[in-house]
């Protein structure tokens, strides 16, 4: 006996918080339109197991089957909603192969192994149209009558009987099970209907019979959504199968018309419940939920993925499938009641033989009405389930492969983790020594603020030094003004220097000899001097110089006016050296910490600037990427609507050649119409051949694409019109347009999409060109506008020139007047000049004075150079340390790098481990599933 699939249609749901692909563009696709009619029962219940549609509610069915709320809390409620199900809705098995429904085409073949065949997949069964409507009601004489299907009449439609009587030893004994269950719940169970056939009680055991099997399936690890084995069809003797009624058999055939959709919600509720009863929450349903969802993601693999346009296709098929199974359904109902119409009339006019004659004749017709209604309504199911089957493979497909995707993209999560997770640990070391680095900068801190209070100190004494030499300054402005007036009275005895030059000349000579004779006395008097001095007898000019010395060292130890004593002269100058050494020192270590300071933020600033400039560049490229991405999807869109909608129109087109096709072939039998369809069709001949002169007179006016092309009227690039020729600032090639409205001689006549083509294009740049020459009108206000702004500038350039050449003449003044004062500044010049000479002389003895204090700061300057070589020395020696704790620094990173490399290497170590543990998990699945398949075949052998 051949197996029956179960299928039911899962609905589309987004994966936890993020949306496919697959999911967009079928979000974005046109819905499938339900049919109408459909049960309030039905409509509820499907929005109540709406949770359970997808493959992402399977993986989440063990935190939903575990609250309270989702399942019943002791057996009885779990009979009583099992027992509910039962009543209101009844599940259709059938087998979507090709494009049968509800038959086995050819023999009996087990398509069980072949790769392209799918099994596990559920159609949802719409509401009987004769259940609840009142068409049927009082008429079951007139269904309960033998139906012949469309394919195979032969076939005997299976009853309650034989189905019972054909039962195996395997069926009766889950037959007994269930009547043994059905026993147990009934108290419990509410009475929905009063009235129940052998058919609909035969189909509820049926139905509990194949739960009893799932359990079994399940309780050896069975994936859930797998073939279940009904016994809804039975094969006859050339191995076709009939359709057997899921309602009572007294309603007849029109019971077995009824939708896919009325027990969706009971598939839906009854698979959590098949979920519940294999035991998930006792602790294994993670590893258990794991391995089904591997074994369905292997079992879908071999599934083919649908394109766009074939699945939009099948989807816009379906939805016109189900508004014509919805009007045929409407038309078999009413030839149903003109049958029954019918057979009451009959019956009344069964005494009356002339009236017993045309009632038999109307109801042989409405019988003969009725079977051609059913025979179509047949075949739409039958494409219907098709169509149904590929979209369920298609999406059972696409699932399969967003679950292999978000597996690949959880693996390398984990193993980005595991290589975080190693590197924090190593983070933690890095931050002790950190935090112990932070410490010795803290220290180092403090000792730098002591320093920065110190230099403060020493800086207000610079300031109180800066004040003093600014009196200094006063003082020798003062003298400065002193210096000018003896440069006048020099200036006025520079004449008489002059005059007496020629009698200094002549003394020279006599000069010279003296100046011998005094260096000669000079030596003596120095002789004497050191004489004096050995025996403590100085001259009076000697102690003059040394108390200027002593009070010139006293002001600067910071004696206000105390002269220094003889034996601190040299302490002094020491004392004088050290600060200055120290003071110099600072100087350079703040310019050097300065220095530091200004190249780090200069650094910093320039690594802000360029990663802002990388981001921005990234920014621009991705907005640049995005807008070309959305451009090529809306030209792919408008291009599919304009071929949909020419599709569409030539449709329409070819059906009204067909109708009126068949209406001139229907007239032609008769002569009369013959002649009339001669004179039509001369008619029509003269017509086209006036069209075609018209069409061949036309057609040289029409410009083709390719001198459209040379115009620049089409953009190459595209294929669509140029819109940058609009722009009056680009450049129309004239002569091509002229060539390209010219008319041509010689050209053949196209077809008539090619002259449609043409005149399109005709169109567009019609459009083109007009809104070239909008443009240029607005481009001539504009320059309009703008010549008329300059005027306006023109004139008050104008204005603004005679403004500026009246201050010109002022100016000229002001320059003559300047020119006078020059002229007295050059005098005045002249005479600062000479006293400037004057001031050269008092400044080169003033020179003099200061050579003794230049030897002082030489010696001073030396013993400054020994000091900064040894600052260099104690540079270079924590240079040197600096760059052995660089070294030592250097080789402690190599080593952790080392140990880094060698957790890495473990790492990889582990992850190889596992990948072979998941080998042997998948090696075992796949032994399960070879004895599932040996279960299933031995438990089909059995039935």
């Amino acid at each position: 006996m051949p197996s029956v699939v179960d299928m039911n249609n899962s609905a589309e749901q987004q994966q936890g918080g993020r949306i496919t692909k697959a999911a967009f563009f079928r979000a974005r696709s046109p819905p499938i339109l339900p049919p109408s009619g459909f049960s309030s029962k039905r409509g509820q219940q499907e929005e109540q197991d709406n949770v359970g549609d997808s493959l992402f509610a399977r993986f989440d069915a063990a935190t939903r089957l575990d609250s309270p709320s989702a399942f019943p809390s002791s057996d009885a409620a779990y009979c009583e909603e099992t027992d509910k199900y039962e009543d209101d809705n009844v599940t259709i098995a059938d087998k979507a192969k090709g494009h049968g429904y509800g038959e086995i085409r050819g023999n009996n073949v087990d398509n069980s192994n072949d790769p392209d065949y799918s099994a596990t997949f559920k159609l949802p069964i719409r509401d009987s149209m004769y259940s609840t409507t009142p068409a049927t009601d009082g008429h079951e004489s007139i269904l309960d009558r033998p139906i012949t299907h469309p394919v195979n009449p032969a076939a005997p439609v299976p009853t309650s009987a034989s189905s019972e009587s054909s039962q195996t030893p395997f069926q009766r004994q889950l037959s007994q099970r269930q009547q043994q269950y059905q026993q147990n719940s009934q108290p419990l169970k509410p009475n929905y209907h009063t009235r129940q056939s052998s058919r609909s009680r035969s189909v509820r055991s049926t139905h509990s019979r194949l739960q009893s099997l799932s359990m079994s399936a399940h309780a050896t690890h069975q994936t859930p959504g797998t073939a279940v084995v009904s016994n809804h069809s039975h094969a006859n003797g050339n191995g076709f199968s009939q359709m057997a009624s899921p309602h009572d058999t007294d309603s007849g055939y029109g019971e077995s018309m009824e939708t896919y959709d009325s027990n969706q919600g009971m598939q839906r509720s009854l698979s959590i419940k098949d979920n519940a009863s294999m035991g998930i929450g006792d602790g294994s349903d993670e590893m258990l939920l794991t391995l089904l969802a591997g074994q369905a993601v292997m079992d879908t693999q071999e599934m083919g993925i649908g394109g766009w346009e074939e699945v939009e296709g099948w989807k816009k098929e379906l939805s016109l499938l189900s508004s014509r199974l919805e009007s045929v359904q409407a038309r078999h109902q009413r030839e149903i009641k003109i049958l029954t119409a019918a057979r009451a009339l009959q019956k009344l006019n069964g005494s009356n033989k002339r009236m017993s004659k045309q009632t038999m004749e109307s109801l042989e017709q409405s019988e003969k009405r009725v079977e051609a209604a059913e025979k179509d309504l047949l075949v739409l199911r039958d494409r219907e389930a098709s169509l149904r089957r590929r979209l369920l493979e298609h999406y059972s497909s696409v699932m399969s492969w967003e679950v292999r995707r978000l597996t690949r993209i959880t693996t390398d999560i984990q193993s980005r983790l595991d290589s975080q997770s190693h590197k924090l640990s190593t983070f933690d070391q890095r931050e002790q020594e950190l935090v112990r680095q932070l410490d010795e900068g803290r220290a180092k801190t403090e000792e730098l603020e002591t320093m920065v209070l110190e230099l403060g100190r020493r800086e207000k004494g610079i300031e109180e030094e800066a004040r003093e030499l600014e009196a200094q300054r006063d003082d020798l402005e003062r003298e400065k003004a002193t210096w000018a007036h003896e440069r006048e009275q020099l200036l006025s005895e520079r004449q008489t220097w002059l005059e007496h030059s020629r009698g200094w000349n002549k003394q020279v000579a006599e000069f010279n000899q003296d100046r011998h004779n005094w260096a000669q006395e000079k030596e003596a008097l120095l002789a004497e001097r050191e004489r004096l001095m050995q025996n403590g007898q100085t001259s009076e000019q000697d102690r003059q110089m040394k108390d200027h010395v002593r009070t010139v060292l006293g002001s600067l130890r910071g004696r206000r006016g105390e002269p220094i004593q003889e034996e601190e002269i040299v302490p002094a100058f020491e004392d004088l050296k050290k600060l200055l050494a120290a003071r110099e020192t600072e100087v350079l270590s703040l310019r050097e910490e300065m220095r530091e300071v200004n190249m780090g933020l200069e650094e910093e600033i320039r690594r802000v600037t360029e990663d802002r400039d990388a981001w921005k560049a990234k920014l621009e490229k991705g907005e640049a990427l995005r807008k070309e991405e959305v451009t090529s999807l809306e030209r792919r869109l408008r291009q599919q609507q304009d071929q949909i909608t020419d599709l569409t129109l030539r449709n329409e087109s070819l059906s009204a050649s067909l109708s009126t096709a068949q209406k001139n072939l229907s007239g032609l039998a008769s002569p009369t119409t013959s002649q009339a369809t001669d004179q039509r069709i001369q008619a029509l001949t003269t017509e086209l051949e006036e069209i075609a002169s018209q069409f061949a007179s036309v057609w040289p006016l029409l410009p083709p694409r390719s001198l459209r092309e040379k115009a620049d009227l089409i953009d190459p690039r595209t294929g669509s019109s140029n819109r940058a020729l609009a722009s009056p600032s680009n450049n129309i090639n004239v002569e091509a347009l002229q060539e390209l409205y010219n008319p041509r001689q010689g050209e053949g006549v196209g077809s008539i999409a090619e002259a449609i083509e043409r005149i399109k294009g005709l169109v567009q740049d019609g459009r083109l060109l007009v809104d070239r020459i909008v443009r240029m009108g607005k481009e001539r206000e504009v320059l309009k506008t703008n010549a008329a702004k300059a005027k306006k500038l023109v004139e008050d350039s104008t204005r603004s020139l005679e403004t500026y050449q009246h201050q010109v003449a002022i100016l000229e003044d002001r320059l003559a007047k300047s020119s006078q004062s020059e002229s007295n500044f050059l005098d005045e010049l002249n005479s600062l000049q000479s006293s400037l000479d004057k001031a050269t002389q008092a400044k080169r003895s003033l020179e003099n004075q200061l050579v003794a204090q230049t030897e002082t700061c030489n010696r001073l300057s030396e013993a400054n150079d020994t000091l900064s070589a040894r600052a260099l020395e104690l540079a270079q020696v924590s240079e040197d340390e600096k760059k052995a704790l660089g070294g030592k620094l250097m080789g402690e990173v190599d080593e952790l790098k080392k140990k880094l490399q060698e957790c890495q290497e473990d790492a990889d170590e582990e992850r190889n481990k596992s990948t072979g543990q998941r080998i042997q998990l998948l090696d075992e699945l796949n032994s399960l599933q070879a004895e599932v398949a040996d279960l299933r075949k031995q438990l089909r052998a059995k039935a």
